[in-house]
């Protein structure tokens, strides 16, 4: 586990997909499983579903990706600085146009998994300028920390120190770091890592590694040992089904 830590680590390239998405204090994800064989329905259904988010003038941005085996679809909502945008997100959602064929999903989804997140800037690695721009970002992927009872401030100030790592080594890319407020398996970091491709994530990393070397693995090693379990997930972008407000 901790070999794979390090490597995931490693992946750092050139991170977040929008300007809004580095603002956005909390964030809602939903993990949408799709039923086999419906793929593009599904799509069709969520690009409709785009179309009534705009029509109904809805304020919050949201990021679409896929995961890279298929049949699970991201979603990540972007919210404000204040918890409250939670509420006000699920009215606007609630007071949009209605589908023009009620119950169309129907058949579509298996199951969706939801999840609020909240940024931890200072934890996080904004270099400036960004390696890569916001349209060049085709893939995602994402370390989820599940630290032991009682150990998360400990990971926290482990994550801290990997942060001024990156800084003192001048680390190209973004490393963008939140924890779980609501939802199951509290508490948990999410750690993100954006690329154009997985060459590109792979070749960056071999450079990160070259850079930070030992002192990069001796805290990832700490942070493993404090966790329960340690998750990977990969995900390709999907911008063809986010949702940008016109305002």
């Amino acid at each position: 586990m901790l070999k794979r830590l390090i490597t995931l680590f490693f992946f750092v390239n050139a991170l977040m997909a929008s300007a809004q998405y580095a603002d956005a204090q909390f964030v809602v994800r939903e993990d949408v499983h799709v039923a086999p064989g419906t793929t593009d329905e599904f799509e069709a259904n969520s690009k409709s579903r785009t179309t009534r988010m705009a029509a109904g003038n809805v304020e919050f941005g949201r990021l679409a990706a896929v995961s890279e085996s298929g049949g699970r679809y991201r979603y990540l909502t972007l919210l404000d600085d204040e918890f409250s945008s939670v509420a006000e997100w699920r009215e606007q959602i609630a007071s949009m146009p209605a589908p023009p064929v009620p119950g169309s999903a129907a058949g579509l989804i298996e199951s969706i998994d939801r999840s609020v997140w909240q940024a931890l800037p200072d934890l996080s690695h904004t270099p400036d300028p960004l390696r890569i721009t916001n349209t060049e970002i085709g893939f995602v992927r994402e370390i989820l920390l599940y630290p032991k009872f009682g150990s998360a401030p400990q990971v926290a100030e482990l994550l801290g120190q990997i942060k001024q790592l990156y800084e003192r080594h001048n680390i190209a890319g973004r490393r963008i770091v939140r924890q779980l407020v609501i939802g199951p398996d509290s508490p948990t970091f999410s750690i993100v890592f954006l690329a154009r491709n997985p060459e590109d994530l792979y070749a960056e990393s071999a450079r990160d590694q070259a850079t930070m070397g030992a002192d990069l693995q001796s805290l990832v090693n700490r942070v493993g040992r404090l966790c329960r379990d340690v998750q990977f997930e990969n995900y390709r972008s999907r911008q063809d089904l986010g949702y940008q407000p016109s305002n």
